[in-house]
């Protein structure tokens, strides 16, 4: 145990009604019922022509099947309780709602500021609502818009629909446009075209269905049309929980053809309403460096891991008998990936398996003193011009990340579970064609429930964006000072971030998202001809992915080093500076284990980068912290620590140390502007999230800083206090302090709400007692994921009375529809002091802390 450890503070008390919360939507001006009337009458009947032309196409195609049709109704600001009224509506279905806040405002719709004036520069907020409707539905629906445009009445609980028609901005039916173009998947045919592949794999995401005997007309529809092509269904996936059913089919190259020709070709495939989107298939993959250099990894360290593994690995298959890794490693491989699996391919398992246990290789850290449970759910991808790891073709990832972790908590006939005491689970991959954009991801959508249901932390990559980097204002022929190329190359990404999204899973509410820093331990030169993008370490690496998440949360949450990113001038000659970015195995970077060139080679390793290397080094902080919650499980107030899950506690403390540093000053000198700082706050926190990790804040404290864990469960509507003592000798003094709050928890979803949290937990920083104020990341932002992470400093002298405590108030709201469960959390804080003030504070809170929980603790009598 370490000198000065962790504090646990008293326990909160009988739980208190929650205070209010504050917010809202913004005002918007919106046209008249005669206006609406003009506007969207052609539509409505653009509506009935698309249904009685598929109701045509049927009786022909297929008799006996009701002609359905997914519409899609766009409405600008909130219509709440919609859902319920498209519910009371007989042949009427609700599939989804999308939020989007991008929408362009126009004559008809725009925003308006406190004093009723247009802001013609404002972007609007709307939903999409999805609805699955057949003719009578429809005509009930066009009854209830005459109704309306009439200004009668209408029908009791059908109001909702009167604030539908008033913010109506469009109605349209779901297309070919939708279910192709904008998936990416026409790329990924393309490719496997021009490589002579006869046989297309591809995953039908299908619209769920609330009735199992719809889900099985649906799954018998697209089913036959599949059939029509000569193509086959080789997987199936259906979950309830998370609103998800899909068909993994393989196409022949001659039905595929047509529709990259013409993707609104008249193929009935494109055309069924049943279907919502078609993706490619074995999507979730990590490519191999172009060139494979190997170096030597150093003495590899004797003693093996004792205990039971904390942290999960789901990754291509490691090199067991790699020297690094032997012995270290409980490898589960139900699938038998391994019999297809060969040495010198398991390249990126073994990689992220030797950076969660031994770090960087050229920091020369004690390896993790537990095993590492790994499952592989990659393989060698078997296409010759594809080099790189990828999800087995045929299958479905959301089935296969399911089946995972499901096998982790739960029996499987006579197999007992194979991982109970898992706390984290480390996802350094991602889905290259599915960057976030407003909805989430069926993979995220997995993974938000899993966490919850299990109770466990998934640490998951942002993604890399290793596309060029374009200077604009400069040709190839330009000499940049270190400075000016730094500055450039900020500005660059800055103005590329809408093709430098959050790569899925990584929007997953409930994961902790990790991107890149710009620092390794390597201290190698560059190679001859490549430049260091940054003139300092700890800038955001330039092929991160950006934010923000899901409702605008802050995504990614966190950075850890990612090893150096360097850059060169493409060689040939243009009139504008294009940058490469390195993607060889040489350093500087990251070391880890790989394997070796020859067979039998079992002490090699290479140099690489990226946030999947962050994303490891997160996950190893992790099961570091797992055994300093142990450490400190029996002090006083230490059952706290057992009625708390450790994914939370876990959670909670690897953001606890994340600080923006002097990242977040250069960003703000290069791309900083007086005009509106809160959209600039936003925009660093896309790049920043809540900051670089610092593993040493959360696992001890100093003479001058002291923190505190605390926790509980909340139901919905209640609140607890948590009181912070505040140390006698700093009161009057004056001086830099800092005051840093995180709370974390895991939410429950539900699939059917937009907005998909059902809990809502938050707190509000105490700042007067202290006279400290907010810093960093937007204190709204803050509040709309499962983290919230404050850093609050100050200067001033406080002057407050011997016994005072920082009062932190943590309530729970229920945030998507009913909230029965009781929410388990986990709350850290910690002052700080600087030297200069020349008081120690850690004893005067532990003092009073000691005190407080011999004051709070039952008695009994004799």
């Amino acid at each position: 145990m370490t000198e000065r450890p962790l504090l646990i503070l008293p326990a909160p008390g009988e739980p208190a009604k929650r205070r209010t919360k504050g917010g809202g939507g913004g005002r918007f001006q919106r046209p008249d019922r005669e206006r609406q009337s003009e506007r969207l009458a052609p539509r409505l009947q653009e509506l009935q022509a698309a249904l009685a032309e598929r109701r045509t196409r049927l009786q022909t195609e297929a008799q006996g099947l009701v002609p359905e049709e997914v519409v899609v109704l766009e409405a600008v600001g909130t219509v709440d309780g919609f859902i319920r009224a498209v519910e009371k509506i007989p042949g009427m279905e609700w599939l989804a709602e999308i939020e989007r806040e991008d929408v362009p405002p126009d004559d008809d719709f725009f925003a308006l500021d406190d004093n009723e004036q247009r802001r013609p520069d404002k972007a609007l907020g709307c939903r999409l609502f999805m609805i699955f409707t057949n003719q009578s539905a429809l005509q009930q629906m066009l009854s209830l818009w005459g109704s309306w445009q009439a200004d009668q009445k209408l029908p009791h609980g059908l109001g909702r629909w009167k604030t539908l028609f008033e913010q109506l901005r469009d109605v349209r039916p779901w297309g070919p446009r939708d279910r192709l173009i904008e998936t990416g998947v026409l790329d990924d045919w393309h490719e496997r075209i021009e490589h002579g592949q006869e046989i297309v794999p591809c995953e039908i995401e299908l619209w769920y269905r609330q009735l199992p005997r719809a889900r099985q007309a649906a799954h018998d529809r697209v089913a036959g049309l599949v059939t029509d092509l000569q193509g086959t269904i080789i997987a199936e996936s259906s979950l309830e929980e998370i609103g998800y059913h899909a068909l993994l089919a393989h196409l022949p190259t001659r039905a595929i053809v047509k529709l990259l020709e013409d993707p609104n070709d008249d193929t009935a495939l494109v055309h069924c309403e049943q279907i919502q989107f078609f993706r490619a298939s074995g999507q979730m993959s990590t490519t191999v460096p172009d060139d494979e250099q190997t170096h030597d990894g150093g003495p590899h360290p004797t003693g093996a891991p004792t205990g039971t593994p904390v942290v999960a690995l789901l990754d291509g298959l490691p090199l067991q008998t790699h020297q690094r890794l032997e012995g270290r490693l409980i490898v589960d491989d139900p699938d038998v990936f391994e019999e297809n699996y060969p040495a010198n391919e398991r390249r990126h398992g073994t990689a992220m398996a030797s950076l969660i246990i031994h770090g960087d290789l050229a920091a020369d850290e004690a390896p993790l003193p537990r095993p590492l449970y790994v499952r592989p759910i990659l393989q060698p991808d078997p296409r010759a011009w594809r080099r790189c790891e990828s999800v087995p073709e045929g299958t479905l990832i959301v089935d296969l990340v399911h089946r995972a972790v499901r096998r982790l908590f739960e029996s499987e006939g006579d197999q007992e579970p194979v991982g109970t005491d898992i706390a984290v689970i480390n996802l350094s991959i991602g889905i290259l064609d599915r960057p976030f954009e407003r909805a989430l991801s069926p993979l995220a959508r997995l993974l938000d429930w899993l966490a919850w249901h299990y109770q466990v932390l998934f640490v998951v990559s942002a993604g890399n964006h290793t596309r060029t980097i374009e200077l604009h204002g400069y040709d190839s022929s330009d000499t940049l000072t270190p400075e000016a190329l730094q500055e450039q190359i900020i500005r660059s990404i800055a103005a590329d971030a809408r093709h430098r999204r959050l790569l899925s899973p990584a929007e997953a509410t409930n994961a902790l998202a990790v991107a890149a820093i710009h620092d390794d331990a390597s201290n190698a030169p560059p190679p001859p001809g490549w430049l260091q993008p940054h003139t300092r370490r700890g800038l955001p690496s330039p092929i991160n992915a950006q934010g923000m998440g899901y409702r605008r949360a802050i995504k990614p949450d966190i950075l850890a080093p990612g090893g150096c990113v360097l850059v060169r001038k493409q060689l040939r000659p243009a009139e504008q500076m294009t940058l490469e970015v390195y993607g060889g195995t040489l350093a500087p970077g990251q070391l880890a284990a790989a394997p070796g060139p020859t067979p039998g080679d079992r002490a090699a390793s290479r140099y690489s980068r990226g946030t999947s290397n962050a994303t490891a080094l997160v996950s190893r902080a992790a099961g570091l912290l797992h055994d300093v919650l142990d450490d400190i499980r029996g002090d006083p107030g230490g059952e706290i620590i057992d009625t708390v899950p450790r994914s939370v506690w876990l959670k909670a403390l690897l953001a606890h140390g994340a600080d923006w540093e002097l990242a977040g000053p250069t960003l703000d000198n290069i791309l900083g502007t007086d005009d509106n700082r809160r959209q600039f706050k936003e925009y660093v926190t896309r790049l920043l999230g809540y900051g670089t990790i610092n593993l040493s804040r959360a696992r001890e404290c100093t003479e001058r800083r002291a923190t505190a864990i605390s926790g509980g469960l909340l139901a919905k509507e209640q609140s607890h206090i948590h009181r912070f003592p505040l140390p006698p000798s700093l009161s009057g003094q004056r001086g830099h302090r800092r005051l840093t709050i995180t709370l974390a928890w895991h939410t429950p979803v539900n699939p059917r709400h937009q907005g998909w949290r059902r809990a809502d937990l938050w707190f509000a920083p105490p700042q007067s007692a202290l006279r400290v104020s907010r810093q960093q990341a937007d204190w709204q932002a803050v509040q709309r994921g499962t983290l919230q992470h404050e850093i609050l400093d100050g200067e001033q002298a406080a002057v407050f009375s011997d016994g005072t405590d920082l009062e932190i108030q943590v309530s729970c709201r229920p945030d998507a529809g009913v909230l029965d469960e009781a929410i388990p959390y986990a709350l850290v804080t910690t002052l700080e002091v600087a030297e200069s003030i020349g008081v120690e504070i850690y004893d005067e809170v532990r003092v009073a802390i000691q005190t407080a929980q011999v004051r709070v603790s039952p008695t009994t009598s004799g």
